[in-house]
């Protein structure tokens, strides 16, 4: 039995949802399903708890030794974290900033770091890290000062009072000219069953393409947000062409993210 972590974010469940309704056939693979949210999984990992996982590509840096890259059912995109405010007036004048991040090793947190070292130089931090549906409210009730928004929080922070500060995405895009590398799968290096699991994933996303309304209220269970129309622009903003494959491009991303990482360091 090998065990198999899935986000719980809209795009990953319906990715395998035809690996979670057991439509699709797993090659005579026994699964047993994890569904957590990605700073869980990408921590289950560092502990090597879990075989197979989707997991945020920071957490990769740190697991590309015993972890593999499936080149299928990751998470690529032109659209990225966004850091949002309460009040960008007042946070003109603070020295210390309090960061709301949804976890020390998502992608989201090295994203911040790369734009916090941009344009906050100088500045003193504090962070706070916590399940990534908490830091909406931790912003509008003053417990931190900046929030670091992925899954739906991104689509629905204005509805909320909240201001933009800066669309993580757009700074990583204009930066480097590629899409944002925000999830992959991993499965450990010693099951050599990387194409195995690639031929799975691409049937798995298949399936929920053509069965997609079906696909679409399955990931409503697991959603923060229930409104069908935020989940929608979840998983059509996050299931696109580079689902099915990553290809070059998409480890392109992957490696830069890896170099400016070495390069640029993280938060201490």
């Amino acid at each position: 039995m090998l065990n198999f972590g899935i986000s719980s974010c809209p795009n990953d469940i319906f990715i395998f949802f035809g690996m979670l309704s057991r439509k699709v056939r797993t090659e005579g693979l026994q699964l047993k399903f994890f569904i957590e949210d990605v700073e869980t999984l990408n921590n289950l990992c560092m502990k090597n708890y879990l075989d197979i996982s989707k997991v945020s590509v920071h957490a990769y840096y740190h697991l590309k030794n015993s972890y593999d890259i499936v080149s299928s059912g990751g998470a690529f995109s032109e659209f990225g974290p966004v850091a949002v405010t309460k009040d960008s007036d007042r946070l003109k004048n603070l020295q210390t900033i309090r960061i709301a991040l949804p976890g020390r090793l998502t992608t989201a947190s090295a994203l911040m770091w790369f734009y916090w070292k941009k344009n906050f130089s100088g500045r003193k931090y504090i962070l706070k890290f916590m399940p990534f549906y908490k830091i909406i409210e931790s912003v509008i009730n003053d417990k931190t000062d900046i929030g670091v928004l992925i899954h739906e929080g991104r689509f629905v922070y204005a509805l909320k009072g909240l201001k933009l500060i800066a669309d993580l995405g757009k700074f990583w895009i204009d930066e480097t000219s590629l899409p944002v590398p925000l999830g992959c799968v991993v499965v450990k290096s010693s099951l050599r069953i990387k194409k195995i699991l690639e031929n799975i994933i691409k049937e798995s996303l298949n399936y929920a393409c053509s069965n997609y309304n079906e696909a679409l209220n399955f990931a409503k269970k697991y959603s923060q947000e229930l409104k069908i129309d935020v989940i929608k622009s979840h998983i059509d903003y996050y299931v696109n062409n580079y689902t099915a494959d990553m290809g070059k491009t998409g480890l392109k991303a992957i490696n830069e993210l890896m170099k400016r990482i070495q390069k640029d360091g993280l938060w201490l």
